[in-house]
């Protein structure tokens, strides 16, 4: 099974380290009784199950120390700079494998499997085993696996399982690491309580993670932000490995490890750009505003502005609002997850996910792109059989060749359709596909229904410059319909999210499918989205799937961008392609004046303030 590194004396099995642990809770806080919640489990130890471990066939293996040069010379592929002495120690000293095609794919997740076996490699222990604890571990992890239950490193998730190829997240990487030192003998108690705005860890994680903050090995991972739940990339692991054996392993010790990426310029220049949301806003008489900065693909900074009730409720970063037609942002997201998953092609004819023929052949990719020439009209029924009818008559389109760019109409109507396309694919709803894939990840608390959102109490009212647009009651109604694809109402307009979590969605697309350094969708697929025609939409811009592209706006070479504007707000969500920095701004209440790009001018102006500052 590879080279095995002693750590340092190996404790007596029977001085088991028992975990106390929390009752069990998911990734976002409910209670693990779902097959698919993926908390650690308190890893319980009986005393039948210290008397087992007592009874394994051990060996201990110690490894030479070797040399900075020879480790040095392991050749990890494409791995950023800063990160590949972190890659090789990891390769060399035989922690981690390498990946496909003998590159170490440093940017994807690490599994639960593959970090239970590097601290197993790492405890330079060998345990051969008849029988593993849990069903779903293969042959390759059985031995890491007996070893993990047997001192208490690693627990199991709901149902009994492992899911061992499930991404290990940061939450559950910190309490096998607290576990594992506890084991060795190390002082586990910890001199700080970790606090993160709007990063909740989950209980069974706290004082791991307090622990693991304090001892410093995260390392810069958590610099912008805790995110209990992403996952943590290869190259991390490899890193916070290294960190923990830096006063066991000299090589370790040695090692130029990732170092600080910096708060941002945003943050340096928070109370300027304050002052220039807030001028903005007042300029266009806004009630309340909401924007979050992203600098080089991570989240930065965030501003507020105003009330979140008129009158009553200051606005704060949590509030949520409505994104208008952000939401087909969300819609364009949600496809490209799912034709990685393999459920959808984005040159189908849609009748073939409603079991129609339809009139004219219309695809996904011609609806994302506006150019479908289904008829777009309120009068038109949302519901299961109306969108099946529409689809099969010659009354439900208008003139012109689906996928001509020549017969571009933005069209809301067919983006619901949409949405109801992708649930039928999928057999879900596109809330449960952007949860399991981003948002609990990335730990947003958004989605099309906003009555299921986990704090539907900071969901705002909207205004039409001083009066009331819609009540925040009206929007708590939107609880999930009866099945997936049942209706397109939200489709082209009705996320709801506060400005800092759809940013969050906006810096996974300026990351190229990276956020702070794991890859959580494809970079091809993020390409596919920013795809577009050769030939502008009048306006000035270039309809991409489904955002716009345009040229030189805000002293940007290029700008991806989608706005948004219904009952009263006006929305924009943009970044640059380049450079990875973007702007999201909310607004509620504002005059709704245009700018030269087209754009709502109360975002526009924040915008170009951002963009200036953060250059």
């Amino acid at each position: 099974m590879g080279k095995r590194w002693a750590a340092g004396a190996l404790l007596a099995l029977s001085l088991l380290w028992v975990c106390s642990a929390s009752p069990l809770a998911d990734a976002r806080g409910r209670a693990a009784d779902g097959e698919g919640a993926l908390a650690e489990l308190p890893a319980e130890a009986p005393p039948e199950e210290t008397e087992e471990a007592a009874g394994l066939a051990l060996e201990e293996i110690a490894e030479p120390a070797g040399s900075l040069a020879e480790l040095r010379a392991v050749n990890p592929g494409e791995v950023p700079a800063e990160g590949r002495d972190a890659a090789c120690w990891a390769l060399y000293r035989g922690l981690l494998d390498p990946g496909e095609n003998g590159s170490f794919d440093g940017e994807e997740p690490a599994s639960r499997a593959e970090a239970m076996e590097a601290l197993y490699r790492l405890s330079g222990i060998l345990v051969r085993v008849d029988a593993c604890p849990w069903p779903d571990v293969p042959e390759e992890y059985q031995d890491a696996a007996a070893w993990a239950a047997g001192v208490g490193v690693c627990g199991g998730v709901s149902g009994g399982r492992f899911a061992p190829f499930s991404a290990v997240s940061r939450s559950q990487l910190a309490a096998m690491l607290h576990r594992f030192a506890a084991w060795r003998g190390e002082n586990v108690e910890s001199r700080v309580a970790v606090s993160w705005d709007g990063g909740r860890a989950p209980a069974y994680a706290e004082e791991a993670l307090n622990w693991v903050m304090d001892r410093g090995l995260y390392g810069s991972m958590t610099e912008r932000g805790l995110y209990p739940d992403l996952p943590v990339s290869r190259l991390q692991l490899a890193a916070v490995l290294a960190r923990l054996q830096r006063d066991r392993d000299p090589l370790a010790g040695a090692l130029d490890l990732p170092g600080s990426g910096g708060a941002g310029l945003s943050r340096q220049k928070h109370d300027a750009l304050s002052q220039a949301v807030a001028a903005a806003a007042r300029r266009h008489g806004a009630v309340g505003v909401q924007v979050a900065v992203i600098e080089n693909g991570a989240v930065t900074d965030a501003f507020h502005y105003g009330w979140a009730v008129k009158g009553s409720v200051p606005m704060s970063n949590a509030h949520k609002l409505r994104t208008a037609s952000l939401s087909k942002v969300a819609v364009g997201l949600s496809a490209a997850l799912l034709r990685e998953e393999g459920v959808l092609d984005y040159d189908a004819d849609a009748g073939t996910y409603w079991g129609v023929k339809t009139w004219k052949p219309v695809t996904v990719r011609d609806m994302l792109t506006h150019t479908s020439t289904l008829l777009n009209s309120e009068s038109i029924a949302w519901n299961y059989a109306g969108v099946r009818a529409q689809l099969a008559s010659a009354s439900g389109y208008s003139k012109g060749t689906p996928g001509d760019l020549r017969y571009w109409n933005y069209n809301n109507h067919a983006f619901g359709i949409l949405g109801q396309t992708l649930e039928l694919a999928a057999g879900r709803y596109l809330d449960d596909v952007l949860e399991e894939r981003v948002l609990g990840p990335l730990g947003a608390d958004c989605g099309f229904a906003a009555g299921e959102l986990e704090e539907p109490e900071l969901v705002t009212p909207l205004y039409r410059t001083s009066s009331l647009g819609r009540s925040a009651a009206s929007q708590l109604n939107v609880r999930r319909w009866s099945a997936p694809g049942a209706t397109g109402m939200q489709f082209a307009g009705g996320f709801t999210s506060s400005a800092l979590d759809m940013a969050k969605l906006t810096a996974l697309l300026a990351g190229d499918g990276c956020f702070e350094g794991v890859r959580l969708m494809e970079a091809e697929s993020v390409a596919l989205m920013e795809s577009h025609g050769g030939r502008a939409i009048s306006g000035g811009f270039y309809q991409a799937l489904p955002m716009r592209l345009r040229f030189g706006a805000y002293g940007r070479g290029r700008l991806y961008y989608h706005t948004g504007s219904a009952y009263g707000v006006y929305n924009l969500l943009s970044y640059d392609p380049d450079s990875g920095d973007g702007v999201v701004v909310l607004t509620m209440g504002a005059d709704g004046g245009k700018d030269q790009y087209g754009i709502y001018a109360v975002c526009g102006e924040i915008s170009q303030a951002v963009y200036e500052a953060i250059r």
